[in-house]
């Protein structure tokens, strides 16, 4: 499926990224990726996770592949959910890390806006970072209010 470009608008900017995954007992997990890139061609995603924090979720990813995306941006809650299926799970490249710190000091700025320290996105060990490339096989709108939960 490919990304409706409103949401890859929104994935460009700063946005909270969590992400959902399950075992095979059907207990779920989450945790924080640092940082989404969407493909070109708007059908893959790449998420960025600490393999320090994220060991459970890159355990699920790896035994079943499923996931769910949430990305929300803190200034105005525009939010959407991406579900998918794991591609791959990859050492990171110059680019890759290059993207995920632009992420973060564009969720620090989001951050900073609503109130939050500085302090608090500088204390963040996103390094060293896993990339995982994702295949998105539905979008929702997760904004509240009318529309909340629609496909997108």
């Amino acid at each position: 499926m490919q990304i409706p470009p409103q949401v890859v608008d929104l994935l460009r900017t700063g946005v909270s990224v969590i992400v959902g995954t399950r075992d095979a007992g059907l207990m779920p997990e989450s945790t924080r990726a640092w940082g989404i890139r969407v493909a070109p061609d708007y059908k893959t995603v790449t998420i960025f996770l600490t393999e320090a924090i994220s060991r459970k979720t890159l355990e699920n990813l790896r035994d079943n592949g499923l996931i769910a995306i949430s990305c929300t941006r803190p200034t105005d809650h525009v939010a959407c959910q991406l579900k998918g299926r794991l591609r791959q799970i990859r050492p990171t490249t110059a680019r890759d890390q290059e993207d995920s710190r632009s992420w973060h000091r564009e969720f620090s700025q989001e951050l900073l806006a609503i109130g939050f320290s500085p302090m608090l996105s500088e204390a963040w060990i996103t390094e060293p970072a896993l990339a995982a490339d994702i295949e998105v096989t539905d979008v929702f709108h997760q904004t509240p209010g009318p529309g909340a939960g629609e496909r997108a």
